[in-house]
């Protein structure tokens, strides 16, 4: 099969998503191409924080800038996906004062308003906050819901005249002289490899983006920083916490949707492909967090997982944390002499609308276009609407009094309160049978339970609706549940061994799941449960 299309975006992270959705705003068709579901790479694997730019304030103040720049201007366009929790940068003894005045004067000199507060404010602002804190200042900080932002993203350019299609894994470029004229195909739902044709190809692939480039014989030089971050079932903030030091290991907690979310690490990795949470990991955050919030060590640990920070490698470096936060957008017309093709890496996803809009700007150039980019002013279809929705509010329209149907309104997922009505919507959006796709539209699963309780319900609604194109269905299940023990099996212990074993006893000896012949579709490695039966450990958050 061969089709063309006006551009073809590689990559449904919030980059691409979000250069998909600036293309359409310009009046071209473009085809995003996503080798799993949205968000599926770094901007699902995040702390979920929209950052002020303060952590790079004193040692990256161009990336500290454009952090800041891109808050203000999402906290409007993305409103419904950013919840505005503010920030608090806190000191203890070990840090000493000396480094916050470095941030504050780094701070006053890019213009990030920053504003020093007394222990005693702090603590009453956080009444979890160490006894310990000597120093505090607030800063305009905010929590983001990365797979919501993505979702929208491509929701938007897909009501521009956009095609959005995910479970496409693009498996080489196809190059015609000294230019790049489409790209190769392989279709997991069609089940077959077929061409595509553009007039430009944009790369925005993230860690992959080098694997990309390599099927024409380029390179891009990145350094795989892998970052791992715990998640607890509940909000042990209101805030989000960070260390008032130079950026480390374990400095920031960021309340998100229902949950907490900690970390991060930063660790060399050779493969974006081949990542585990060890033990000690795990040890380290906990130790790191209950220096600034005690009464996290009887908090219920739900989920561990790791993504990768592509970072651009314009240096060497002895320490990633070296590496700049920005971004760089390369026309390979001019670094290696193939037209065509245009690929963005580094950048966080505070930048990612920034990112796509000078990316989108470079092509548009190419192409000899002048529309202008408003992603800036537009906000995201659901921003339209209204703000941010939290629990308390989702409770609320979950209450039997205010159901306009019964059925609908009914809850799937109650650690989310998810109901059937939001889990139709998300099937028939998706388009697939894959219940990870059902989760990164309604968050069904992320809760303490970790789809024990609906994710059954959820393969139910499935086959009543008539999308379940899969010869096994118990695979899909197995599948969803084997990418949700991966992130469990490094924190199980004390309530969440309990939650464990409940799932083995439903889904391994009553619904004898563990012995179903059928493997599971995901491929990606992991560690081993209980042999070859119970919940496997595979995929990733």
């Amino acid at each position: 099969m061969a089709a063309t299309h006006d551009i073809i975006v590689i990559g449904g992270g919030s980059t691409g998503t979000g250069i998909a959705r600036d293309l359409a705003l310009r009046g071209l068709r473009p085809l995003l191409l996503e080798k799993g579901d949205l968000a599926a790479g770094a901007t699902g694997a995040c702390h979920g924080l929209l950052h002020s730019g303060c952590r790079y304030v004193v040692t990256d103040p161009p990336s500290a800038q454009e952090c800041y720049r891109e808050n203000r201007i999402l906290r409007k366009v993305a409103a419904s996906c950013v919840e505005e929790t503010e920030g608090l940068f806190v000191s203890l003894p070990e840090d000493g004062l000396d480094y916050q005045k470095q941030f504050l004067a780094a701070c006053e000199r890019v213009g990030i308003p920053a504003e020093p507060v007394p222990p005693s404010k702090a603590a009453a602002l956080e009444p979890g906050l160490s006894s310990r804190v000597i120093g505090a200042v607030k800063t305009p900080d905010a929590s983001i819901n990365p797979f919501a932002l993505a979702v929208e993203n491509a929701r938007a350019a897909r009501e521009l005249g956009g095609e959005i299609v995910n479970h496409s894994r693009v498996t080489g470029l196809i190059l015609r002289g000294n230019k790049v004229r489409g790209v190769r195909v392989s279709s997991a739902r069609r089940r077959e490899t077929f061409d595509l044709f553009s007039e430009f190809v944009i790369n925005a692939t993230g860690a992959w983006a080098d694997q990309v480039v390599e099927t024409i014989g380029l390179s891009i030089p990145l350094a795989y920083s892998k970052g791992s971050i715990i998640i607890f079932e509940r909000r042990l903030t209101e805030t989000i916490l960070s260390r008032c030091r130079p950026p480390s290991d374990g400095d920031c907690i960021v309340p998100n949707e229902s949950t907490s979310l900690f970390g991060t690490t930063s660790l060399r990795v050779e493969d974006p492909d081949r990542l585990t949470i060890e033990p000690d990991e795990v040890h380290l955050l906990l130790a790191e967090l209950e220096r600034m919030l005690p009464r996290c060590r009887s908090a219920r640990l739900i989920r561990a997982f790791a993504g990768v920070r592509p970072l651009f490698k314009q240096a060497e470096t002895r320490n990633d944390r070296e590496i700049s936060r920005g971004f760089a957008v390369i026309d390979h017309g001019e670094t290696d002499g193939v037209e065509g093709l245009v690929s963005v890496v580094g950048g966080k996803l505070s930048t990612y609308r920034l990112m796509a809009e000078k990316t989108v700007d470079l092509v548009c150039r190419k192409l000899g276009l002048a529309a202008p980019c408003t992603t800036h002013v537009d906000p995201l279809p659901g921003s339209r609407k209204g703000r941010f929705v939290g629990l308390s509010m989702r409770l609320r329209k979950t209450d039997p009094g205010r159901m306009m149907d019964p059925q609908k309104d009914s809850i799937v997922c109650e650690c989310e309160l998810v109901t059937r009505g939001e889990i139709e919507e998300a099937i028939l959006e998706a388009g697939s049978s894959d219940l990870n796709d059902v989760r990164v539209r309604t968050r069904m699963g992320t809760g303490p339970c970790q789809g024990t309780f609906c994710s059954y319900k959820t393969l139910g609604i499935m086959a009543e609706l008539g999308n379940l194109d899969h010869p096994r269905p118990n695979g899909l299940l197995k599948d969803f549940l084997e990418r949700r023990w991966r992130g469990i099996k490094p924190v199980t212990r004390g309530d969440q061994l309990g939650e464990v074993q409940l799932s083995e006893t439903i889904y391994g000896d009553l619904l004898a799941l563990d012995r179903d012949p059928v493997q599971s579709q995901s491929q990606e490695p992991g560690g081993s449960g209980r042999g070859n039966s119970g919940i496997l450990p595979r995929g990733n958050r």
